[in-house]
């Protein structure tokens, strides 16, 4: 009964978290990644790209490029225009403008348990192939499962309300790679003013060139001038992991899992299937 008070008083006052019910404006711009893609890294080449002057930390990331899952909407609602707003979420069609980021599934699936481990989240004795046959393919990655270990514990004053919400699963889900992925391309993959579609392994390959790209995007003044100092200042603070170390230490049987059930989408958007790759050897 208490936790139910606190959560309509914090819901009374627009203290609680936001998730994918925020109100969206016409002119906010969502960086979208699934978890697992590098979103993290890129919100930080973001957010070092919107102020150079003015390196990013933990705080100022929130602040300057906040998520879904940390913010209130009460903070949403003060926050100066446009809006620039990070999320893991599937296709919301409120969201006109959107820098979606693309990684290979089976890359992900990597990060992701790497994560999952470091963080507690999964049983230590559950290994890589189990997790990926288990969790990973199972569609079932959702904000009570990553959201709270993913950027440290939340704040005691807006507990309430966050965990009453990720266990209701209100703030929303990114659902499996595959639906998340197709969900934005199918519906805004073709029009250009309204998505841009960033590959990790191109971002890693050549980040200025890829950043050049975002900053036109965003339409950031002097963006020459921004992207030597934001691409530093980001190195110094996260090095993103090297694209293919699913090669050294994914399972056969779960690589073979990925490209089974999303081969198709993979190869249309670029990656080729190991599977493939052999039968082209032979």
């Amino acid at each position: 009964m208490i936790i139910r008070l606190a959560y309509l008083l914090n819901y009374s006052l627009e203290r609680d978290i936001a998730g994918r019910t925020l109100f969206k404006l016409p002119d906010d711009i969502f960086v979208v990644a699934y978890p697992g893609s590098g979103g993290q890294w890129l919100r930080r080449l973001i957010a070092n790209l919107l102020d150079p002057s003015s390196p990013v930390t933990e705080s100022k990331v929130l602040s300057r490029l906040p998520d879904l899952y940390h913010a209130s909407r009460r903070g949403f609602a003060k926050m100066a225009r446009p809006r620039i707003i990070f999320s893991h979420e599937c296709f919301d069609a409120e969201c006109k403008k959107v820098i979606y980021m693309i990684r290979d599934p089976r890359d992900v699936a990597v990060a992701l348990y790497d994560q999952r481990v470091q963080g507690c989240s999964i049983n230590r004795d559950m290994n890589l192939e189990q997790f990926v046959l288990t969790s990973f393919l199972a569609n079932n990655e959702s904000q009570s499962g990553w959201c709270e270990e993913f950027s440290g514990l939340i704040k005691a004053n807006e507990g309430f309300a966050y965990r009453g919400r990720l266990k209701d699963e209100f703030l929303g889900t990114p659902a499996s790679w595959g639906e998340n992925v197709m969900s934005w391309l199918g519906a805004r993959g073709r029009d250009r003013n309204a998505m841009l579609v960033v590959h990790y392994e191109d971002l890693v390959r050549d980040t200025q060139t890829e950043l050049a790209k975002i900053a036109g995007f965003l339409s950031l003044a002097e963006p020459r001038e921004r992207i030597p100092s934001a691409v530093e200042t980001t190195r110094g603070q996260q090095a993103p992991q090297s694209p293919g170390k699913w090669a050294d230490v994914l399972p056969e049987p779960a690589v073979e899992a990925i490209e089974s059930v999303w081969g198709p989408v993979m190869t249309a958007i670029g990656y080729s299937l190991q599977a493939e790759a052999v039968r082209d050897h032979r």
